[in-house]
C-alpha cells in the first residue's frame, strides 16, 4: 500500500509538470518524424542506386536512424523525474512524506519505466509504420511487422529505450541539475555516432562495446557481439548506474 501511494504520488508529481507531458508527445511525434524524414531520403538513394546497392538495401536502417536521435529525448524525460523536484524545491516535502529515502528512488524508477515503456512502443511503432509505408510508397524495399527483423526491433527496441529513460534517471539523481544530466547524457549516448571520426580501434570499440551503441545493434540483429551479450551490456551498464544513483541518494542531504 505505502509503495503503491508513493508510485500514484510520483504520478501526480510527473503529470503536473508541463515539460515532461510535453516530453512524451515530443518522444512520439519526433519518432514518426524522423521515420518518414530518413526513409524519404532513402528512398531517393534507391531510386539512383546500382544494382548491388540495391540488393544491400535494409529498411531498416531508417527506423534504426531514427532511434539514434530520439534517445536523447527519452533518457531527457527519465533525467526531468530526477531533477524536477531539486527545481522546485519539492523534495524536502516528498523526503518527510516518503520517509525513506530508499523508496523515493524506488517509487521514480517504477514511475519512469511505467511512463518510458508505453511511450517508447507508441514511438518506435510510428517510426516503424512511417518509415515503411515511406519506402513502399516510392518503390523501395520495406518490411512488414510480421517480419522477424521487424518484430525484433518492434519488441525489444522499446526496453532499449525504457532503459535510456532509466540512465537519464539515474544520472539525474547523481548530478542534480537538469543541464548538466541531459548534456552528459546527450553527450554519452551519441558516442557511437561520432565512432567514424575516431581512428579505427576506437571506432569498433565504441560501435561495439558503447552501451547504447550495443543495445541498438542488438535490436537490428548486427551485433558484433551475440545479441544477448550486446543487450546485457546495456542491462548491466543501467544497472550499475542505479547502484550508484540509489547509494549516494540515500546516503546525502536533500
Amino acid at each position: 500500500m505505502i509503495a503503491t501511494g508513493v508510485l500514484k504520488a510520483e504520478w501526480t508529481k510527473f503529470s503536473s509538470i508541463r515539460a515532461t507531458m510535453v516530453l512524451s508527445l515530443a518522444v512520439v511525434a519526433t519518432s514518426g518524424f524522423f521515420g518518414w524524414t530518413f526513409a524519404n531520403m532513402a528512398a531517393h538513394e534507391y531510386a539512383t542506386a546500382s544494382a548491388q546497392e540495391r540488393l544491400d538495401f535494409l529498411p531498416l536502417d531508417q527506423v534504426m536512424r531514427g532511434m539514434l536521435l530520439v534517445q536523447l529525448l527519452i533518457s531527457a524525460l527519465g533525467v526531468l523525474v530526477a531533477t524536477s523536484e531539486y527545481g522546485s524545491g519539492t523534495l524536502g516535502p516528498s523526503l518527510a512524506a516518503v520517509g525513506r529515502r530508499s523508496r523515493l528512488v524506488i517509487a521514480k524508477a517504477g514511475m519512469t519505466a511505467l511512463v518510458a515503456l508505453p511511450v517508447s512502443v507508441a514511438g518506435i511503432g510510428l517510426m516503424f509504420v512511417t518509415s515503411q509505408v515511406t519506402l513502399a510508397a516510392q518503390g523501395a524495399p520495406y518490411l512488414m511487422p510480421g517480419d522477424p527483423d521487424a518484430l525484433l526491433a518492434l519488441l525489444l527496441g522499446p526496453v532499449v529505450f525504457t532503459l535510456l529513460a532509466l540512465f537519464g534517471l539515474a544520472l539525474g539523481l547523481l548530478l542534480r541539475g537538469t543541464a548538466a544530466a541531459v548534456n552528459v547524457s546527450s553527450t554519452f549516448l551519441l558516442m557511437p555516432v561520432l565512432a567514424p571520426i575516431f581512428p579505427d580501434f576506437l571506432s569498433r570499440l565504441l560501435t561495439a562495446y558503447w552501451p547504447n551503441g550495443a543495445g541498438f545493434r542488438a535490436v537490428t540483429s548486427r551485433s558484433d557481439l551475440p545479441p544477448v551479450l550486446s543487450f546485457g551490456l546495456l542491462v548491466g551498464f543501467v544497472a550499475v548506474m542505479h547502484v550508484a544513483a540509489f547509494t549516494r541518494f540515500t546516503r546525502r542531504d536533500a
